[in-house]
């Protein structure tokens, strides 16, 4: 089955086969998705004046929930892991884990379908995918300066995250105040929240980071260089097309 959810300002795309449901029971499980994903967006949504974070960002703090508590940590992780590239805490307007959130969603919204039994599934949150299959597919890697063109190809039966200066324009700070490190990255690797997190923190750190990132052994992935070098990290299962 497929399905499109429109949240978090992007499209979810659900792809999802071999869990015997009839179709009304798949459709349920659509709706159970939506639900969650609409949870997680009141939750942690920076446009929402009502959300748990922007109560934070103006620091009325309060008690938090749950899932407030697990993306926090998992955000000074990916800091960690990045050398401080990934910086929630750096951006304007203070904490915006927005550069996690998408991927931690899509991988909560991955378990649901295998929870249901689903024997092959695959969300897509807005480019940054989750994968559950046996064998690995190909995901096709956005030219970054031609929207209908692709730089290259990855191959995943986990995760797969793509960050990059093409459609928000110039959104991603590098916390030491240089200038961006990369056009574009794409990270392999699972859990897909930490590959959306190392993506970002790629093109703002740049060939430094994808260096950091190669000895974290469940992690690959390119870069696309502002002048338009692609650059892999060795062993990534990548066929380039051209940049």
């Amino acid at each position: 089955m497929l399905a499109e959810i429109p949240i978090m300002g992007t499209v979810f795309t659900l792809e999802f086969e071999g869990d015997g449901r009839a179709q009304s029971e798949s459709s349920a499980l659509v709706a159970e998705v939506t639900n969650e994903l609409e949870r997680i967006d009141r939750t942690f949504s920076t446009y929402r004046t009502n959300s748990e974070v922007s109560h934070f960002r103006r620091h009325e703090h309060g008690t938090h929930s749950e899932s407030f508590d697990e993306v926090f940590a998992l955000c000074e992780l990916a800091r960690e892991l990045s050398d401080g590239f990934f910086d929630p805490w750096a951006v304007p307007g203070g904490y915006d884990p927005s550069g996690l959130v998408k991927g931690w969603a899509g991988e909560r919204a991955l378990a649901l379908l295998i929870d249901a039994g689903a024997e092959r599934a695959v969300v897509n949150a807005g480019g940054d995918i989750a994968i559950h299959s046996a064998e690995p597919i190909n995901i096709g890697v956005r030219h970054p300066r031609e929207a209908d063109r692709l730089c290259a190809v990855v191959q995943s039966n986990t995760a797969v995250a793509t960050s990059g200066l093409y459609e928000r324009g110039c959104h991603i700070v590098n916390p030491l105040g240089a200038e961006l490190g990369a056009y574009a990255a794409t990270v392999v690797g699972a859990p897909l929240y930490l590959a959306d997190a190392l993506a970002t923190a790629v093109v703002a750190g740049g060939e430094q980071v994808l260096a950091k990132i190669a000895q974290q052994r469940q992690f690959r992935g390119l870069l696309v260089t502002v002048d338009g070098v692609l650059r892999a990290i060795p062993g990534t299962m990548v066929t380039v097309i051209q940049t």
